[in-house]
């Protein structure tokens, strides 16, 4: 059966690969951490740097990879923090990130979810998903990355990370079709192989 490598260093991402890929859907994966650094170009759109990341971890390990990147586009800020999440998260955390927003009236954001599939040598393929919500006052919840602690999702009133300590397969559906489409398409290239 063929192998497939998902790089991160993400433990929340680890978590999600392994309750999605491994347990739901079966699949032959390698979730490591790689030993050397993964290039992430900077880019306005996590599809840009999910891209370039993928195809650069492809042919430098010779192996067929997955590559993700999540962005959180919010209106008042001009669509920051976007692909730069991580980046908002090691330098000033989500407390004092809310503490930037408090006297924002407009607290409309977009979550932005993306999986890039290449094989050495080729193009990515890339599958992006996502959602629309607002940003919370404070923060809710215990699970997740910084932004699931603060983004509620149109037509919810808990965060993604009250969400998830619920129901995680509930609380997948607002992070788009991202997940479910790479794995219907992986789903059928493994059946055609």
């Amino acid at each position: 059966m063929e192998k497939l490598v998902y790089l991160t260093t993400n433990p929340h991402k680890v978590e999600e690969a392994n309750r999605f890929f491994v347990e739901h859907y079966g699949f032959n994966i390698d979730i490591i951490n790689p030993d050397f650094e993964i290039i992430e170009i900077q880019a306005k759109s996590c599809v840009d740097v999910v891209t370039f990341s993928a195809k650069y971890a492809a042919d430098k390990l010779g192996v067929n990879t997955l590559k993700s990147d999540t962005g959180l586009y919010i209106d008042c800020l001009g669509g920051l923090p976007g692909p730069y999440n991580a980046y908002f998260d090691k330098q000033i955390g989500a407390e004092k990130f809310l503490k930037l927003l408090r006297n924002e009236k407009n607290r409309k954001a977009r979550l932005e979810h993306t999986f890039a599939f290449c094989e050495p040598g080729k193009d990515p393929i890339v599958f992006s998903g996502g959602s629309n919500g607002t940003i919370a006052l404070k923060q809710h919840g215990k699970r997740g990355r910084w932004h699931d602690l603060f983004f509620i999702p149109d037509g919810e009133i808990k965060t993604l990370s009250e969400l998830r300590e619920e129901d995680p397969f509930y609380e997948a559906q607002f992070w788009g079709n991202a997940i479910k489409d790479f794995a219907s398409w992986y789903g059928k290239r493994l059946k055609n192989s």
